[in-house]
């Protein structure tokens, strides 16, 4: 692809990406709006993100078996279209069942968006670029996930909240099409059928791990849950490894060290960022009597972090590679989840948008390198595998920081809620977690060192599970041709039937 086409695809790319993650966070804001609208407790309301980020499980890994089918164009063009038609669905829910309903399924166009977004990436542009792109992908997300609360707020208060779904449609329609008339890539499907039974499986066990970590700290049943659910996904590895085309190709990953070191760095990373948003925002408003909107704001200096520094993390990873600057992400990560354990009720406001700044410094060196250095460790027909499965771990990273958070909080605060009466056991409670976090982020930093010295070692041809780097000139220049010949005759086939 040339350097204009290139430049085409990026942006539209850009925009698709940037508009999941908005309506993703911006959600979040209208959650009130919502309840009140519909008249919907708050345990109603919590089930809105529960099953999108059960539907987000699933649909990662299962996207990445439908690639292998479709291709990755057809699959990100599909759930993207999938998405959009659910926002325009959602702006018309009568009922919170039905809003239930409708998020689960926009989770899954979103996960197949998130798992094909890579895989393009990797195929369209060439390895000496794919850093600096892949920074360009995360800024787009990041800045999508800082503006969705603060304008997602103000579309609720202004216009209320069946608005947010409408207002950016005709953005999100102008960026399929443009994801349709610019992304051109050849891809021979594999003649196999989806694993049902091993999605059946695993999708129960996540409905079971999804379960119990909602209810962890109000029900006294929710271990059995996520002991249920843990139980189910051993149950689900035996299956996946007798089953000829799997969902989830285990021994594959299992003959791979270097993509597990990158999985579960992944994993301990995102369990540690996501139980913070939650202590942050009852820190802030709770203790500290900040509006909604203004503890927002505070937050919000992560993403902004994010999105300022993600292109200079990618452009580092061309230079040096992604898992050094992987491991530069994890310590910012770990110094700014410390500073964070250090607040009390007398802490300055400006020493908590510090904290803020250094996580977001963090995550924009971590998050892109890290997905970067997770498909580069296998060949290029497991590349949507690999990026499904990255997503996967992110989000039950989010699931086990939720299990933290709630099983921590029950212990100091037994029955009450987060007010100044309680700021000490709160504090404490938090302080607890936050150092717990610490620790992930340090066995982060162990995993991705594992994976430079597997490099190393490479490098000197002693590597357990190493991939020649002219393999990938090689295929970097097969999937270019290929690009180029398969645009040139779709143009073709275009211009006869006009």
């Amino acid at each position: 692809m040339n350097e204009s086409g290139l430049r085409s695809s990026m942006i539209a790319l850009s925009m698709c990406n940037f508009m999941v993650a908005f309506m993703v966070s911006g959600v979040g804001a209208c959650l009130p709006s919502i309840g009140t609208s519909l008249h919907a407790s708050a345990g109603d309301l919590s089930l809105i993100s529960a099953v999108y980020v059960l539907s987000l499980v699933i649909f990662n890994i299962v996207a990445a078996q439908l690639i292998a089918i479709m291709g990755q164009r057809k699959v990100f063009l599909y759930g993207f279209a999938l998405f959009l038609v659910m926002c325009l669905s959602l702006a018309f829910s009568p009922n919170i069942e039905l809003v239930w309903a409708q998020r689960f399924i926009q989770g899954a166009g979103a996960a197949m968006v998130a798992t094909s977004s890579v895989t393009l990436l990797i195929s369209i542009a060439p390895r000496s670029m794919q850093g600096r792109l892949m920074g360009l992908l995360t800024a787009s997300t990041y800045v999508g996930i800082a503006l969705g609360p603060l304008v997602g707020g103000g579309i609720a208060t202004a216009l209320g909240w069946r608005w947010l779904f409408v207002v950016l449609l005709p953005l999100g329609v102008l960026a399929w099409f443009a994801m349709f008339r610019t992304v051109r890539v050849r891809q021979v499907p594999v003649p196999t059928r989806l694993d049902l039974p091993g999605i059946s499986i695993m999708g129960l066990g996540f409905i079971l791990l999804t379960v119990g970590a909602s209810c962890v700290g109000r029900y006294d049943f929710a271990h059995w849950f996520l002991i249920a659910g843990g139980i189910v996904l051993v149950l689900f590895v035996f299956v996946e490894t007798r089953v000829v085309r799997p969902v989830v190709d285990v021994r594959f990953i299992a003959a791979h060290p270097s993509l597990i070191l990158g999985l579960f760095a992944a994993l301990v990373n995102f369990g540690s960022i996501n139980g913070l948003l939650y202590y942050f925002m009852l820190y802030l408003q709770q203790l500290r009597f900040l509006t909604p909107l203004e503890a927002g704001a505070f937050v919000a200096l992560q993403s902004v972090a994010q999105s300022l520094l993600s292109s200079l993390a990618g452009k580092l990873s061309d230079r040096i590679g992604p898992d050094p600057v992987s491991a530069i992400g994890l310590a910012f990560s770990g110094a700014g989840i410390l500073l964070s354990s250090q607040l009390d009720m007398d802490s300055s406001l400006y020493f908590v948008g510090l904290t803020q700044c250094v996580i977001g410094m963090g995550l924009a060196f971590f998050a892109g390198p890290n997905t970067l250095s997770i498909v580069r460790s296998v060949d290029s027909s497991h590349t949507p595998e690999a990026s499904g499965l990255a997503n996967t771990m992110r989000t039950l990273g989010m699931l086990i920081s939720l299990i933290i958070v709630s099983a921590t909080m029950t212990r100091y605060l037994g029955s009450h809620g987060a007010s100044p009466e309680m700021a000490e056991p709160f504090l404490a409670g938090m302080t607890f977690d936050l150092r717990l976090f610490v620790a992930f982020n340090i066995l982060g930093l162990v995993l991705v060192s594992l994976r430079i010295l597997n490099s190393w070692r490479c490098s000197l041809g002693k590597g357990v599970d190493c991939i020649p780097d002219d393999a990938f000139l090689e295929e970097d220049g097969m999937e270019n041709e290929q690009a180029q010949e398969s645009f040139r005759e779709d143009s073709a086939t275009e211009q006869k039937s006009r």
